[in-house]
Formats: structure tokens, C-alpha cells, sequence
């Protein structure tokens, strides 16, 4: 009988974690539908997409492209365990043809996060900011090995106009969402490369327009609110409205110290904490910047 108990008590926790490891694969597997469930079989019914597979020790990372133009989706998973043996997961999704980027946990993401965690985390003084829209998607880096994970700064695609809800960071955006405004302002972009005069910017921001120069004055009226362009502009007032909001995240770029973070993972706080910063932004121009990030642009 000692000896039944005894079996008992060695083999039983083993069994606890079998069906932990079976319930985390389980659960890492459901995160990921919305992206696994748009792959479609070949011709020798094979699905078709890409994996590393190592949801027992908790990381899940599966991608591939989908009939629909094309497609692609990518969606990444990881398990950060907590002292009392509980997951905290954090999910990264990408959906190229949606332009929709997200970051996810099962718990509340304000939780998990650094204490106190927004864009003033990633500057040494204070901020003046200045915007009606969100400026960057907080991008994250989810580890295979190990618990250390690197969050960064990336610009929302200029068009995608996401209202300001209390930060000018967020953890998710797409072209479909309620409170976004998609506007196609590539054109800026063209402009910006054919102006003969960097000034015109800046007139263009003061409503200035009779100080433009005479040359890039008759190409903005011909060629971005004029009868060749793509129509996207109705008017001066309407280019400099749009060359604003795109200067005001200028600013608020121009002003960071940081656009990377490193967190450690707290087992007995079961959040992160920052663990060291980097990745400074460059020094540009308003010009450079407007030719160095990306536009949305539509897509099928």
C-alpha cells in the first residue's frame, strides 16, 4: 500500500504537467485561427503555409499567403510564465492586404506592460504633443527562447488616420477599423521628391501659398489639386490640412530619445519591466521624413 501511495506521489505531478504542456499547445493553436484558418490545401491536399511549431514550450508562429490577391498573414504567439505556474500570452498579427497589425495578450495589454508605459517612456523629457491621431503601432519582437522581449515604435502608414484616444501609441490599426479615416495621400510623397524648393513646404504648412515658388506653385496646381492629379486634394487648404498632420508627427518623432525597448519579464509581478532602451531616431528633415516612411496604399 506504502509503496501504491508512494507511485502515486512521484507520477502524479508529471501527469499535472503533461496536461499543462497539452493545454498550452491547445491554446496556442486557437490563438492563431484567424490567421491558419484562411490557408487552403494544394493539389495533393497538403495545406500550404509555414510554422515553427514549439507551442509545448510555448511559442507558435504560423505564416503563408491566402488565394485572395495574394495574400499574406502572419501571426505570432508566446507564454510568459508566472510564479504560480500561469501564462500571460502576448500575440503579434499582420495582415498585408488589410494593412492590420495588432498586438494582443489574454490579459489587459496596460496590465502586462511596463508600470506607467506610454510614449513619454520613450523620451527623457517632457513631450509637447500635438495631434488629433495616433502617430505609431507598438511593434513587438515575440522570443522563441527565452523572455526578454523588445517593443518598437513604427509609424501607422501615412492615410490611415486613427483618432487620438488618450495616446498617440497604439496597439493595433487596420484601414476597416470604426474610428479610422483612410485617405490616399501618396501624392505628398511625389511632391515632396519633385519640389525645387524645400520652402514650399513650409509655406504650404502656413497657408502661405503666394510665397511658393512660381515653379512648384504651377506643378502643385497642375499636378496635386489639379486636373492630372489622382483628385485627392481639392485645394490648397485641403494639401496643407493633410501636410499638417503628417508634420505634427514629425514633431513628435523629432522630440523622442528612444524607439526600442527591451523588456524583462517579472515572474512574481507577472508583467514586464524596461531593461534597457535604444535605437534613437534619426536626424531628418520634414522633407526626409516624408520620403522615408510609408503610405498607405490600397490594395486590390
Amino acid at each position: 500500500m506504502r509503496a501504491t501511495i508512494l507511485l502515486l506521489i512521484i507520477i502524479l505531478p508529471y501527469i499535472g504537467i503533461g496536461q499543462n504542456k497539452t493545454s498550452l499547445e491547445k491554446t496556442l493553436w486557437e490563438r492563431v485561427q484567424s490567421c491558419y484558418s484562411l490557408f487552403e490545401p494544394n493539389e495533393d491536399g497538403i495545406l500550404e503555409y509555414n510554422k515553427i511549431d514549439d507551442s509545448k514550450n510555448g511559442y507558435l508562429k504560423v505564416w503563408g499567403r491566402f488565394p485572395t490577391c495574394g495574400c499574406k498573414c502572419i501571426s505570432t504567439v508566446g507564454a510568459y510564465k508566472d510564479i504560480d505556474g500561469n501564462y500571460t500570452l502576448l500575440q503579434k498579427e499582420e495582415f498585408l492586404c488589410e494593412d492590420k497589425n495588432s498586438i494582443s495578450s489574454n490579459k489587459d495589454l496596460d496590465k502586462i506592460l511596463p508600470e506607467n508605459f506610454g510614449i513619454h517612456t520613450f523620451s527623457k523629457k517632457e513631450l509637447n504633443i500635438n495631434s488629433k491621431y495616433v502617430v505609431f503601432f507598438l511593434d513587438v519582437e515575440i522570443p522563441r527562447f527565452g523572455t526578454d522581449t523588445k517593443v518598437a515604435l513604427r509609424f501607422i502608414p501615412f492615410g490611415i488616420f486613427q483618432e487620438l484616444n488618450g495616446s498617440v501609441i497604439s496597439y493595433d490599426y487596420s484601414q476597416e477599423y470604426e474610428n479610422t479615416s483612410v485617405h490616399y495621400i501618396k501624392e505628398i510623397e511625389y511632391m515632396a521628391r519633385t519640389i525645387i524648393d524645400d520652402n514650399t513646404l513650409t509655406h504650404l504648412l502656413k497657408k502661405d501659398y503666394e510665397s511658393i515658388h512660381v515653379v512648384d506653385r504651377k506643378f502643385i496646381e497642375t499636378k496635386i489639386i489639379g486636373p492630372d492629379s489622382w483628385e485627392n486634394f481639392e485645394s490648397f487648404d485641403e494639401l496643407s490640412e493633410k501636410l499638417s498632420i503628417l508634420k505634427n508627427a514629425y514633431d513628435i518623432y523629432s522630440q523622442l530619445d528612444f524607439m526600442s525597448i527591451l523588456m524583462q519579464w517579472n515572474k512574481e509581478k507577472a508583467r514586464f519591466e524596461v531593461k534597457s532602451k535604444s535605437d534613437g531616431p534619426k536626424t531628418m528633415t520634414f522633407k526626409e521624413f516624408i520620403l522615408e516612411h510609408e503610405f498607405w496604399i490600397p490594395i486590390c
